[in-house]
Order: structure tokens, then C-alpha cells, then sequence
């Protein structure tokens, strides 16, 4: 008895692991923040950075540290991580009416032939949870969560903030090997430090900064993209923060 049950205990370890394995996360299995079913960012310290990556046509962003795998290779452990066998969400992003959720609490409009309009993202209140399937019941998108429970609903998305994917190089702001340098020397700390993050400033839109780091003449530079909940970096804090600091051109 005690071995079945040490041995269900492990089956369900290892199920809540490939489970946590989400659309527009950092993954735990590979370090990758996919942004939909072909795209994905490489991620350090739980945040994305550096250039959007475009997978080859046929292939899918999962959990696998080859990141792309073919859509036949997609199992219960290699996950299809913004596909409909992933945790966001069959109905996710999906226009079945004049709405579509696109994250646990926001919601878009749809446009006539049924594509998504994102110019306006709008926000459930705090308590609040989109679910598609509610707003033949409730008349409304956004459900509080004592109702949803009740009436047996979960959100149509798993991902908690909306980020809409591209498949285009990053912006030209991203520095070079040489201007990484540059920026780190001339943001170096007089006083002593192991590491310090300095602002990227190249970049008008604040959302970028660099990891810094030297080593012996040398510096190890690392670019860095704040995540979407908190998208500007304040060289005041040296952390992202949610508003845009005043610093910021």
C-alpha cells in the first residue's frame, strides 16, 4: 500500500510540473516565454529578453529544450504550450461571439471576419474573471469569482497579463556587443558592486535595460526586457516598475 501510494504521489509531481508550463510565462522545463504557438523569447531571471524568435513552419513553442518541436511529437510531457492541449485555454484568444478573452481577466473585441482587435485590451474588475462561455448566461463577459464557482466556470485563459506576439526582430534600440560596453562603462557605480543593472539609452520607450557585470577589463553584458506586468525600467530603482518613470524620455 505504501509503495502504490509513494507512486502516485510521484505520477502527481511530475503531472503539476508539465502542468506549470504555460502560454506567456517563463517556463520552469526550458526558459522560454511563449507568446503564442510560433513565437518565443528566451527568458532569464523570470523575464523574457532579447529578440522575438519565430519557429519553423509546421513546428510549435513548448516545453522541450528544443523549444520548436513538430505538432506530431506534442504529448502529455512535450507540450503544445498555446495550444489547445496547453493550460490557457481552448477558447482562449478564440472569437466566438463579438468578444474574446485574451488573458484571465481582459478581454478584446472581434472584428467582422472574426479576428481579434487589440488596439483596446479591456480589464475585468479586480475580482472579476473572463470567461467566453459566461456571456450567454450572465450576459457578460467578466464574472465574479463567487458566481464562477457557483455556476462551475474557470477562466478561458490561464495567462494573467495579455501580451501580444509579433514575429519581427526586436526594435532597433537593442544594442550592440560594443554599445553594451559602452553603456555598462559609463553607468559604472563608484562604489564596490558584484553586478548593478543600467538603463538602455537607446531605448526611448524605457522597457529595456542591461544586466552589467565585469570581469576583470572586461564587461559581461546581458540584454534585458522587463516583463509585461511590469514593462519600464527606472534606473532611480534599477527595477521595472508598472508606470512609466518620469526619467524616461
Amino acid at each position: 500500500m505504501q509503495r502504490i501510494i509513494a507512486i502516485v504521489a510521484i505520477v502527481a509531481a511530475g503531472l503539476s510540473l508539465v502542468a506549470g508550463q504555460t502560454c506567456q510565462e517563463c517556463q520552469t522545463d526550458n526558459d522560454v516565454y511563449c507568446h503564442n504557438q510560433t513565437a518565443y523569447q528566451n527568458c532569464m531571471k523570470s523575464a523574457p529578453v532579447g529578440d522575438i524568435v519565430s519557429c519553423p513552419t509546421g513546428t510549435v513553442c513548448s516545453n522541450s529544450d528544443d523549444v520548436c518541436v513538430a505538432s506530431s511529437e506534442v504529448s502529455t510531457t512535450v507540450l503544445d504550450v498555446c495550444g489547445s492541449s496547453a493550460s490557457n485555454g481552448a477558447s482562449c484568444e478564440v472569437c466566438s461571439s463579438k468578444y474574446a478573452c485574451v488573458s484571465s481577466t481582459q478581454y478584446v473585441r472581434c472584428s467582422s471576419s472574426g479576428s481579434l482587435i487589440t488596439s483596446n485590451v479591456y480589464s475585468c474588475a479586480s475580482d472579476e474573471s473572463c470567461i467566453i462561455d459566461a456571456l450567454s448566461v450572465f450576459g457578460s463577459l467578466c464574472v465574479p469569482a463567487c458566481a464562477a464557482d457557483f455556476a462551475g466556470y474557470s477562466a478561458s485563459c490561464s495567462n494573467s497579463v495579455y501580451q501580444p506576439a509579433t514575429t519581427t526582430a526586436a526594435p532597433t534600440t537593442t544594442p550592440t556587443a560594443t554599445q553594451k560596453e559602452e553603456i555598462c562603462s559609463a553607468a559604472e557605480p563608484t562604489t564596490n558592486y558584484g553586478y548593478f543593472f543600467a538603463s538602455n539609452t537607446d531605448d526611448s520607450t524605457c522597457k529595456t535595460y542591461l544586466y552589467c557585470q565585469k570581469s576583470g577589463s572586461n564587461w559581461i553584458a546581458i540584454f534585458m526586457t522587463c516583463d509585461a506586468s511590469k514593462p519600464y525600467f527606472d534606473s532611480t530603482t534599477s527595477s521595472c516598475v508598472v508606470t512609466k518613470p518620469t526619467s524616461c524620455s
